[in-house]
């Protein structure tokens, strides 16, 4: 019979017993308690249970301690564990109350929605190849925000499938490709929009002869318009059909192969940055992500710069 005591306890008063403890034994069973708590009753707290099949076992008793310790241990693990994320964005473990991940500030979804481990990549693999030198891993470190729509665009469209819808594209072709810094991209489409909105302004020149002042409301503007369009010339008319059929056709063109252009600069210039730089951490950062300033700008310019010339004229 063992007779180490460690977590086990006395068998009348139920007290934890440590080994500076003075401690007897029941010579029938091995039950351990006190000496005083054994000499006060003058036989073994267990001595009813003696030649049953719940006779007291030392053995038994350590045994089901070691599980509750197990249990214990587990549950402990377990709660430390939801204490803490891992970012899907770079892999930094961090504390779950954070809003963001402290290496590359990555929002933190869980702090909020409750979902652990939100998927940046969208459901792809990390180790997917997008192309030959670029994984899907990589791809997310470049475009940073709004990955998970962007990484598995990246992964069906091919140069056999390049079509796929893009919303920011339509309503901003131009600035949206500014905010991805896709610069050449974004010139030549600014260029194009220009172009067609340069078409209109015949036709605004002729509404600008309009008594303004006499306008009501929008609606009686618009009558006016309809009233007009038979006096004018069938140029100004053609080129205001033409501007505007342009334009949409512009947008919609930019919408459908929005993605694609995107997913090709991304591979680029990460194969760019590979073979190039030393600090690839920081030129995915510089040169990928999403700027602002770059949209606000573009904005201004292509919304204000037709009525510039329109004023000049």
């Amino acid at each position: 019979m063992s007779l180490k005591i460690e977590g086990c306890s006395c068998a009348r008063c139920k007290a934890y017993l440590f080994s500076e403890d003075d401690i007897v034994y029941c010579p029938v069973c091995g039950a351990p308690h006190h000496r005083e708590c054994y000499n006060a009753l003058g036989h073994c707290a267990l001595e009813e249970l003696h030649g049953t099949e719940n006779e007291y076992s030392m053995e038994k008793e350590l045994e089901a301690l070691q599980k509750s310790q197990e249990k214990t241990e587990e549950k402990t693990q377990a709660k430390t564990k939801l204490s803490k994320t891992i970012c899907n964005m770079c892999g930094t473990e961090y504390e779950v109350g954070l809003g963001k991940c402290p290496n590359c500030s990555a929002p933190n979804f869980s702090s909020f929605s409750g979902v652990y481990g939100f998927d940046f990549l969208g459901g792809v693999p990390a180790d997917y190849k997008l192309d030959e030198n670029v994984t899907a891993d990589d791809a997310k470190k470049f475009v940073i925000a709004n990955t998970h729509r962007y990484i598995p665009k990246f992964a069906t469209l091919t140069k056999k499938n390049k079509i796929s819808w893009n919303w920011m594209a339509f309503f901003f072709p131009s600035q949206w490709m500014f905010s991805r810094k896709m610069f050449k991209n974004g010139i030549l489409i600014g260029i194009l929009y220009l172009t067609v909105t340069l078409l209109t302004l015949p036709f605004a020149l002729e509404i600008n002869n309009l008594a303004m002042g006499e306008v009501a409301n929008s609606m009686e503007l618009v009558v006016r318009i309809a009233e007009m369009i038979p006096e004018m010339s069938k140029a100004v008319v053609i080129l205001q059909l033409v501007a505007f059929v342009g334009e949409l056709l512009l947008r919609v063109l930019c919408a459908m192969f929005g993605d694609y252009m995107y997913r090709d600069y991304t591979l680029s210039t990460i194969k760019k940055i590979k073979a190039e730089s030393d600090d690839i951490a920081f030129e995915y950062r510089k040169r990928g992500g999403v700027n602002i300033f770059w949209f606000l700008l573009s904005t201004l310019v292509l919304q204000y710069l037709p009525s510039i010339l329109l004023t000049i004229i």
